[in-house]
């Protein structure tokens, strides 16, 4: 098996085995309910409807709540456990999610395909080696104007190496903006999130490229 495939295999059983084995209430970021800057952004109206992809969904609560929205709703998780949790919460919610066992490094979408991209701590979960393929791959799947929400881990409380890893305003700003417009870098409230101190929560649309 070509290293990158052991690699990608090595990631999907230590995340996969997380779920299997932490229940998950439990797990930090398995808040169950939605963030609340998602939230704050799908009510502001800036977010057209249509498309959306929740990446790295863990157990869908970002999911299910973009399909009570009424956006027709996709989610990716490298766990497939964590998208055996997600396929029941939106049964349980009575919505309907595509939800995917898959890598969100290689996209499995067609370009252009969504309105919004949220992510709510996977870029923080990325190699170094990797980041320019992954904000390539959210750039190619992005409609024109479409918005990338991103929430990550700031350097201000939590190391730069390592994973997850961990990023200023000004390293944002370096990694995306050649495709992307920046709209805000926020450093949200102390506690926001519960176990870390210190996130970012970014907002960006997508440039021609």
């Amino acid at each position: 098996m070509p290293d990158e495939q052991q690699e990608t295999e090595d990631i999907k059983r230590r995340w996969d085995r997380i779920y299997q084995k932490i229940p998950l209430e439990s797990i930090p970021w398995e808040e169950g309910k939605p963030s609340p800057q998602l939230v704050e952004l799908i009510q502001s109206g800036l977010v057209e409807k249509g498309p959306v992809l929740d990446i790295c969904s863990g157990s869908g609560n970002n999911a299910v709540y973009l399909a009570e929205q009424g956006f027709t709703c996709f989610g990716i998780d490298i766990s497939p456990t964590a998208i055996s949790y997600a396929r029941r919460k939106a049964a349980e919610a009575s919505v309907t999610c595509e939800l995917t066992a898959g890598n969100a490094i290689t996209l499995p979408y067609p370009d252009e395909s969504f309105t919004l991209v949220f992510d709510r701590g996977c870029f923080h979960s990325i190699s170094p080696g990797k980041r320019k393929t992954f904000i390539r791959g959210i750039h190619r799947v992005l409609k024109q104007g479409g918005k990338y929400q991103l929430i990550c881990f700031s350097s201000k409380d939590h190391p730069a190496y390592g994973v997850p890893y961990s990023f200023s305003p000004k390293e944002i700003r370096e990694l995306f903006s050649p495709l992307f417009v920046i709209h805000y870098i926020r450093e949200l409230p102390t506690g926001t999130h519960g176990f870390r101190d210190y996130f970012l929560s970014v907002l960006m649309e997508k440039q021609s490229s």
